[in-house]
């Protein structure tokens, strides 16, 4: 039987090492461990843990590719340990890209340490970091990465994931590592195909405190597709098992974000809610954590909804910081129309919410026009300057009623410029920009619902 490697020696286990101790006790020395020990990262002795997950700050952690990058490349790893252990003892759980790439780095470590070190890998490593950093939810243009081969490069990992990974698959774990070393070496020889993002993630619920669960579908390019979209705090539920149970990941895209979605908190509430509370089943670091991938979530997603809308919630209006003082009563509860983008709605909804504001949305200039029409109680219209089927100012003049009384239109900009002026002159009542807080866009709905007000005693 032909050698899937030369210089690594993949030994898949059907079980994580739980600590540093458990590693060095039942692996050989000079042994590699590749997101298969639950423990800090770095290395002790002669034995290396290249992960990011336990016992870091995600976003001052290079990916377990990088870090064998730079152990290679800078360090000669390989050159040094190829001299007592020939081949090396590299540990795997399971076949991610950051696996499969950083078995790639030491496996074929020649290639890097030459003195031009592959810039092709070198982008591509860079790349594979920015994204595992964040748990996936990266905002990038999805052509560019379909163009530039990293989703062909990574497709055996993806049907592996749509497929599953049961206890017992070593065979299929080592075989998707060498299948897409087989393509990175096709991509470093100018021989690299094109696969395109089909992934098509279901929103199961879009909550008002700024964070969504959804439905990957197996498919781990859901989460790109979910940040192209402007989603950035993320319940994402990866699969069911045939047993019932669950598997979960939490992603919180940005590290900015701690006093609001807080994902210790979540995951500490979410293990106490489980059936067997006594087991360690969810757990992670500061941006991304999960639900255990052996034994999986007894929690269905309307119950990780409840736990996460009361504790987000709550840290919501604990941060809650108004710039002006300002306080409203509206003698009616308030009708907003969101004509934007899935991100904006989400940053926009929990400060609506507090509002009491009764919220439709549409998705094109059309149908907010249909819904201007049918319903003559909306008190605002919050859109951006552009929408695929028209400009901002057609729904200024499609929210005149018969006596020519115009519902105000609030243009979103996530910068603003000097060109401000220039949209009041066109008929925007007035611009709202980030940062969002409950105060200003209160305040924003009453001055649109008096202007409405003001306009029927005139009419």
């Amino acid at each position: 039987m032909k050698k899937l490697f030369e210089n690594i020696e993949l030994r898949v286990r059907e079980h994580r090492f739980e600590n540093w101790d458990q590693f060095s006790s039942e692996a050989p020395e000079y042994s590699i461990a590749l997101e298969v020990l639950d423990d800090v990262p770095g290395h002790r002795g002669h034995y290396v843990n290249f992960d990011h997950h336990a016992g870091v700050v995600r976003e001052a952690t290079m990916s377990a590719a990088m870090q064998a990058y730079i152990a290679v490349r800078q360090g000669h790893l390989m050159e040094r340990w190829l001299q007592k252990s020939r081949p090396v003892p590299v540990y795997v759980w399971n076949a991610d890209q950051d696996v499969c790439l950083a078995a790639f780095v030491l496996e074929y470590h020649e290639m890097l340490e030459r003195a031009e070190g592959m810039p092709l890998l070198r982008w591509i490593v860079q790349y594979n970091n920015k994204l595992d950093v964040c748990g996936g939810l990266y905002p990038v243009n999805l052509t560019d990465l379909v163009n530039n081969h990293f989703t062909w490069v990574f497709e055996p990992y993806r049907q592996q994931r749509i497929r599953g990974k049961v206890q017992g698959d070593a065979a299929l774990v080592e075989n998707t590592i060498r299948l897409v070393c087989d393509r990175l070496l096709a991509l470093l020889n100018g021989h690299a195909g094109i696969a395109p993002i089909t992934a098509r993630p279901d929103i199961l619920y879009q909550s008002p405190y700024n964070f969504v669960i959804a439905d990957e579908r197996g498919d781990p390019l859901s989460r790109l597709v979910l940040a192209s979209s402007g989603y950035t705090n993320l319940i994402s539920l990866i699969c069911q098992r045939p047993n019932g149970r669950y598997t979960y990941s939490i992603i919180r895209g940005s590290p900015y974000d701690e006093d609001i979605f807080e994902i210790p908190r979540l995951i500490e509430a979410f293990q106490a809610a489980e059936d067997q509370p006594e087991e360690k089943i969810w757990g992670g670091s500061n941006l991304a954590a999960g639900s255990d991938s052996k034994l999986g979530s007894s929690l269905h997603w309307r119950e990780l909804k409840e736990i996460a809308d009361r504790i987000v919630g709550e840290a919501h209006r604990r941060t809650a910081t108004p710039p002006f003082a300002f306080t409203s009563e509206f003698e009616t509860r308030p009708t907003v129309l969101l004509t934007l983008p899935a991100g904006a709605q989400t940053r926009l909804r929990p400060y609506l919410a507090e509002c009491g504001a009764q919220v439709l949305t549409a998705s094109s200039c059309e149908e907010a026009r249909h819904v201007l029409a049918s319903n003559q109680e909306v008190d605002a219209v919050f859109t951006e300057i552009l929408m695929a089927d028209g400009c901002f100012t057609g729904l200024v003049s499609a929210g005149c009623d018969g006596g020519g009384r115009r519902v105000p239109v609030v243009v979103c900009l996530e910068h603003v410029d000097g060109g401000c002026t220039d949209l009041l002159e066109q008929g925007a009542f007035s611009i709202l920009s980030p940062p969002y807080s409950g105060e200003k866009v209160r305040w924003l709905i009453s001055e649109c619902a008096h202007a409405r007000a003001e306009a029927q005693k005139t009419a």
